[in-house]
């Protein structure tokens, strides 16, 4: 199983089997139980960094008492500071994460993970305009019931849901962090056989890369994910970008543009924009049907770009993470052995920043 509850603030979504699970699907667990708490969960939320340095800002803060008093609160304020409180009856616990201040106005994802039959959690903030992940164990954490998640996501008199939040999400799994990118599944990928299917290809396989050659996949990540804020998909929409057909991928997934604006404006026709920096309703635009997506992202010794139905897009960039064996393993890498992670030192093309990239995006409008 996996997500069971998601809001962006005005459609909330409840179902104790599963996103878009019915009762009559087969293997369907059955109806929630009043007492039942769920010993391994995932609660994820999205904002832009808004707070004043002077500012302490409730983003969820809930209080019921059921049987017993239940209480959960995560407060973020303008130093840079992350503090999460739970309470169940007498069980406790409460976990602080410090991150440098990011820029005003920029995407935050803050994840909150437990696993309570190894008395084990992780908090975790991805100040996602930098790249940067900053992470946080948690000894002991107090599992969340059920029934106190479908209150919450209703976002009711018991609880109070920050304005400035683009969503929150809870999974009845230990979910992954980091790595936002991704492509669809069913996204073609060049081979020296032939186009395949990304979610068919294997650990071994060889793909054909813009700078490299042909390169064996090292792994193969899946992410299931809320289809929202920072993961909700981009459509690339053929001709343009070269493509023989659409390519749906995340906001946050590069695809190589060379053209002669980027040549007078960077000095190169050559580089990475992120997919999401395209939307113009012409070249590309967001969707908005489905509540999940399932992004694959493709590993590879070194950091290139793939070939989709005509455009190139990168491969996953996983940096240096390798030397922080611990956040890793908390990763969409977690099943890889650390020893055989690569470290990918430079992108493969240049990298535009936000400025640059939105620069590069109003001149696309007129193309």
């Amino acid at each position: 199983m996996s997500w069971i509850a998601l809001t962006d603030l005005n459609a909330p979504v409840f179902n104790i089997r599963g996103i878009g699970v019915s009762a009559d699907a087969p293997g369907a667990r059955p109806p929630m139980q009043p007492d039942e708490i769920l010993p391994r969960g995932t609660m994820m939320l999205e904002l832009r960094f808004n707070v004043e340095p002077d500012e302490a800002r409730a983003l969820i803060a809930y209080r019921r008492r059921r049987d017993w008093l239940r209480e959960m609160y995560v407060t973020l304020d303008g130093s840079g500071r992350l503090k999460m409180s739970f309470r169940q009856g007498r069980n406790r616990s409460n976990a602080e994460l410090r991150f440098p201040v990011p820029s005003r106005d920029s995407r935050m994802r803050i994840t909150f993970a437990w696993n309570a039959p190894e008395r084990s959690g992780h908090v975790t903030v991805e100040l996602l305009d930098e790249g940067r992940m900053f992470q946080t164990t948690v000894c002991a954490p107090v599992p969340l019931p059920p029934e106190d998640i479908r209150v919450m996501i209703r976002n009711g008199r018991r609880t109070e849901i920050a304005p400035i939040l683009s969503y929150l999400a809870f999974s009845d799994t230990v979910e992954p962090v980091g790595f936002g990118t991704g492509i669809a599944a069913g996204t073609a990928v060049e081979t020296p056989e032939g186009p395949r299917p990304v979610d068919k290809l294997r650990l071994g396989d060889t793909v054909i890369t813009a700078a490299a050659g042909p390169q064996p996949v090292r792994w193969i990540g899946k992410r299931e994910v809320p289809a929202l804020g920072a993961f909700r998909p981009v459509r690339l929409r053929a001709p343009f970008f070269g493509l023989a057909g659409d390519v749906l991928m995340a906001p946050d997934h590069r695809i190589r543009v060379d053209r002669a604006e980027a040549e007078y404006m960077f000095g190169t026709d050559d580089i990475l924009m992120p997919a999401g920096h395209l939307v113009n309703g012409k070249h590309a635009r967001r969707e908005g049907k489905a509540r999940l997506v399932s992004y694959y992202q493709v590993l590879l010794d070194v950091h290139d770009c793939l070939l989709h139905d005509g455009v190139w897009a990168e491969s996953l960039f996983v940096g240096t993470i390798a030397r922080r064996p611990d956040v890793a393993r908390t990763t969409v890498l977690g099943e890889m052995p650390a020893s055989a992670i690569p470290e990918h030192r430079n992108f493969a093309r240049h990298q535009l920043n936000d400025f640059e990239a939105r620069s590069l995006a109003a001149s696309l409008q007129h193309a």
